[in-house]
C-alpha cells in the first residue's frame, strides 16, 4: 500500500479548533503576494512574527511579476538574453519546469501573456478578443526556456513572459518555514491563501485542517496533518462574471481558456513546496483521470480532487486521514490508489 508520509498528511483552507494547548499563540495577519497571509506561532515571540514578515517581503520583492524591480520583471524585460537571478528564483522556475515536463505543460510559467489578456493579475477582468488570445498563446512555451544550473541564468525567447503565481507562493511558504524552524519555533501554521505549511505538532497532536467546499463556503472534509506542505487551487479563488458567466483563474496552457474539465478543487500534499503549487494546478488542468495515472506513476505526491458533480477522490496515502464532514457525508469517496 502507497504511504507517502510518516506522519499524516493535511490539507487547507480554515484551521479548525483541536486541542488546546498551553502555549501562548502570537499571531500576525499580512497582505502579500496578493493574497491574505496568517501566521501562527505557537509557544512564539513577536521577535519570531518579523522574522518571519520580513522573509515574506524579501521573497515577494523577487517574484512580483507586477514589480518592474523584481528578478521576475527584469527577466520578462530582458526576452532574448541570459538573465542572471538569485538561487530562490532559479530554485522555483527549475522546479516549476520538472512538474511541467511531467504533466506535459499542464503547468506552464510561460502562460503570462494569456494571463494578462484575461485581466487577473489587474482588476479589469474580461473575456479577451480571440484573435489576440491566439497571437499570446504563440508566446506560451514551456520547452522554450532556458536554464543553465552554472551560471543561474534563465533565458526567454523573444516576446515570452514568465508568471512564477504557480509555484512561489508554495516555495516562499516553505522558505519561511525553514527560517522559523532555525530561530527556534517548533510549532506553527502559516496559511497563505490557497496555501498551508505547517510546523512541527499542535499541543503534541495533528493539525486538524478543514477542506473548503468551493462556491459555498463551509468545509466538505477534513484532514490531520503533521508538518506539512498543502496547497489548494480551487476555482473561487479568483473569479469574474460577464455576460452571466464564471470565468475562473486557472487558465490552460493549450486552450488559452480557464479550465472546464468538471474539477472544482484539487488540494495537494508534497514534502517540497513549490511542486506541491505547481501540481495542484498542473492536476486541476489535467483532471481526474490524467491526475489519477500520475499519482499511481509517482511516488512524491498526494491529492484530495472534487469535482463539480459532488464526488471525491483521496489518494491512499493520506485515505486514512480523511474524513467528511456532517453537512457534506452525501458525497461519495473514491480512494485512489
Amino acid at each position: 500500500m502507497k504511504k507517502l508520509f510518516l506522519i499524516s498528511a493535511a490539507i487547507l483552507i480554515i484551521l479548525l479548533c483541536g486541542c488546546s494547548s498551553q502555549q501562548e499563540i502570537v499571531e500576525r495577519d499580512i497582505f502579500a503576494l496578493d493574497t491574505f497571509i496568517n501566521i501562527k506561532l505557537y509557544g512564539g515571540s513577536e521577535e519570531q512574527a518579523n522574522l518571519a514578515q520580513e522573509s515574506i517581503s524579501e521573497l515577494e520583492a523577487l517574484f512580483s511579476v507586477t514589480d518592474e524591480k523584481s528578478e521576475i520583471s527584469r527577466i520578462n524585460s530582458h526576452a532574448g538574453e541570459s538573465v542572471a537571478v538569485s538561487d530562490d528564483v532559479y530554485n522555483v522556475i527549475e522546479k516549476a519546469q520538472a512538474v511541467s515536463n511531467r504533466t506535459d505543460g499542464s503547468l506552464d510559467i510561460s502562460v503570462y501573456p494569456v494571463v494578462k489578456l484575461w485581466g487577473f493579475t489587474t482588476d479589469e477582468r474580461h473575456v479577451p478578443i480571440e484573435s489576440d488570445l491566439q497571437s499570446a498563446l504563440k508566446n506560451v512555451a514551456y520547452s522554450r526556456i532556458s536554464l543553465d544550473e552554472t551560471s543561474k541564468t534563465v533565458t526567454l525567447e523573444s516576446d515570452m513572459q514568465l508568471d512564477l503565481g504557480a509555484a512561489a507562493k508554495g516555495y516562499i511558504a516553505e522558505k519561511v518555514a525553514e527560517k522559523l524552524k532555525s530561530n527556534g519555533v517548533e510549532s506553527a501554521v502559516l496559511s497563505f491563501g490557497g496555501n498551508i505549511q505547517t510546523i512541527g505538532l499542535k499541543g503534541g497532536q495533528e493539525w486538524k485542517i478543514g477542506i473548503k467546499y468551493p462556491n459555498i463556503g463551509d468545509n466538505f472534509g477534513v484532514l490531520s496533518t503533521g508538518e506539512a506542505s498543502v496547497v489548494t487551487s480551487a476555482t473561487d479563488q479568483r473569479f469574474f462574471e460577464e455576460n452571466g458567466i464564471k470565468y475562473h483563474h486557472i487558465i490552460d496552457p493549450k486552450t488559452g481558456y480557464p479550465t472546464d474539465n468538471g474539477t472544482s478543487s484539487v488540494t495537494v500534499v508534497c514534502k517540497d513546496g513549490a511542486t506541491a503549487d505547481s501540481l495542484s494546478t498542473a492536476l486541476f488542468v489535467m483532471g481526474v483521470d490524467r491526475a489519477k495515472e500520475l499519482y499511481l506513476n509517482s511516488s512524491d505526491f498526494d491529492f484530495i480532487i472534487l469535482t463539480e458533480d459532488g464526488r471525491v477522490f483521496v489518494t491512499e496515502g493520506i485515505s486514512d486521514n480523511f474524513t467528511l464532514t456532517d453537512e457534506h457525508s452525501d458525497l461519495s469517496v473514491e480512494v485512489v490508489g
